[in-house]
């Protein structure tokens, strides 16, 4: 259990540097960069680019548009062969999925519809979905109709 919390956190530490915090940090960085090593020491753009503000200012009124295209080209074409190879690498949708081909064929035991609802309740309840478990059709059967 300990384990597991320690592995969330690191988990939540890496998506917040990687996806926040290392970005802003990296976009500024080349920004800097690219001002100090390159506008400066191209005499044609002295006269045009003095301050480090303005150049900043050029370059998101450039680079962010690019950067939408971009990321626009990639949701449109790349993102389908990257959700097709993260579905070959979840073994958690395939346990769900034969489990839903099984039912449908008519072959699950008791035991196997034991598991598969104790996991999806167990993650509502983490999620505090619990109205979305409703009560379990044979339970909810027997309180309608006594024996």
């Amino acid at each position: 259990m300990a384990n597991q919390f320690l592995q969330r956190r690191w988990l939540d530490f890496r998506n917040g540097h990687s996806i926040y915090l290392a970005f802003v940090l990296t976009f500024v960085n080349f920004i800097l960069i690219t001002y100090n090593f390159a506008i400066e020491r191209i005499t044609i753009l002295q006269g045009v680019i003095d301050n480090t503000l303005v150049f900043a200012a050029l370059f998101v009124v450039v680079y962010v548009p690019a950067a939408i295209a971009i990321g626009y080209y990639h949701r449109k074409k790349q993102y389908v062969i990257e959700n097709e190879a993260w579905l070959k690498e979840n073994w958690i949708w395939a346990w769900i999925s034969m489990y839903q081909i099984r039912l449908i064929e008519g072959k699950v035991t008791p035991e196997e519809t034991r598991q598969v609802k104790e996991y999806l309740d167990a993650i509502l309840k983490a999620h505090k979905k619990d109205s979305l478990i409703g009560p379990d059709t044979e339970d909810a059967v027997r309180r309608k109709f006594p024996a």
